[in-house]
């Protein structure tokens, strides 16, 4: 290697690795930080609220984003989104929506954030859309594939599948120098959405694999409310517990897409 080549990859490292606007304080305080170029991993069984925690990063950050909705269609995500963004029922929208309102104030906020809701995703269209994005003047700050089990990588089987979409993501964050999320499911025994998923509960054990990992369960609250229990079980650049003994509770209320910190902090520590 040239020494030109050096004081470039010296650049190149100084303006990488910069965090994205945080959203919830505690994972920030808990040291799990979404950061470019890095590929996070978030796991939890169907229904818990990964999809709500990852499209809340993506509305509430400010980020520039390319989100891959193969699990959702756009009438669902212009839902979840207005909800997040107004604070109204899914049920409010859902209804203003099939009257007829555009909601066209309402989504000004989120137009830095561009959608793909092809149901089956090959890596060569995710690569496409990140480069068309490029052409507006910028790579994304973020892109989330939601999910890995609609990805449609080719491989010989669903593991090597998943373990190639994986790697493909951990070189397209970073050659372009962004954060890639993508959503991933649990192996059975942690589907119940209560047990707090260890790393070795991802799917086809892909956890080597990205740099940080968030496993997500329900947790209860004995004064009533819901809330989210986010463990950090993999974190190269902070804290975490394989065996999901760290992380943080999230107030949790899906009937609005809301993910927000706990006034106590929320910290879980084992």
């Amino acid at each position: 290697m040239s020494l030109s080549s050096l004081d470039a990859a010296l650049r190149t490292n100084r303006e990488s690795g910069q965090p994205l606007p945080s959203v919830w304080q505690s994972l920030t305080d808990a040291t799990a930080v979404f950061r470019r170029p890095q590929l996070v991993v978030i796991a939890s069984a169907p229904g818990v609220g990964k999809s709500a925690l990852a499209l809340n990063l993506a509305v509430r950050s400010g980020s520039s984003c390319i989100y891959f909705s193969a699990d959702s269609g756009p009438g669902t995500q212009l839902v979840r989104t207005v909800s997040i963004l107004t604070g109204r029922e899914t049920g409010v929208v859902q209804k203003a929506m099939e009257s007829g309102y555009p909601f066209t104030e309402e989504l000004r906020p989120v137009r830095n954030i561009w959608w793909e809701f092809d149901a089956g995703p090959s890596l060569d269209l995710i690569d496409r859309s990140v480069t068309a994005h490029g052409y507006l003047g910028a790579y994304p700050d973020m892109t989330i594939i939601d999910n890995l089990m609609n990805v449609d990588a080719e491989g010989e089987s669903e593991a090597k599948a998943h373990k190639d979409t994986l790697l493909f993501g951990l070189e397209l964050a970073r050659s372009r120098n962004m954060c890639v999320i993508v959503l991933a499911h649990l192996i059975g025994e942690y589907e119940d959405g209560i047990t707090p998923p260890p790393l070795s509960a991802l799917m086809n054990k892909i956890g080597k694999i990205p740099e940080m990992v968030l496993t997500l369960y329900n947790l209860e609250n004995p004064l009533g409310g819901s809330e989210l229990g986010v463990a950090i079980v993999k974190n190269r650049d902070g804290i975490a517990d394989a065996a999901a003994r760290y992380g943080v509770s999230l107030r949790k209320d899906l009937s609005r897409m809301t993910i927000e910190d706990l006034n106590n902090g929320g910290l879980i520590a084992a």
